[in-house]
């Protein structure tokens, strides 16, 4: 902390100057890494959605109801991988360090 000179009362000291550091990118968090991450689970999703509208179709339709292990598959396969995507993801960038 600044002590005033002698004739100078706190008033008139001058503020300290602060440096405000700018990133030279400021996207940081937008490694290629997340942006996979984030594109892989974009195509995981939009997987787990099209097994939901098949699993409403087979039930809709007779003749597909022996073929509907087919979108549970789908389902169930990749709801594990997003869980798991989403496991390691979540683990690098909270336990980074």
């Amino acid at each position: 902390m600044c002590t005033p000179t002698p004739g100078e009362t706190t008033a008139e000291m001058p503020l300290p100057r602060t440096v405000i550091a700018r990133s030279r990118h400021p996207l940081y968090f937008l490694t290629p890494a997340a942006v996979a991450t984030a594109v892989l689970l974009a195509a995981l999703s939009a997987l787990l959605a099209f097994g939901l509208i098949g699993i409403s179709v087979a039930k809709e339709f007779e003749p597909y109801h022996g073929y509907i292990w087919v979108p549970r598959l789908l389902v169930v396969v990749s709801a594990i991988l997003i869980a798991a995507v989403l496991g390691c993801f979540l683990r690098r960038r909270l336990f980074q360090g």
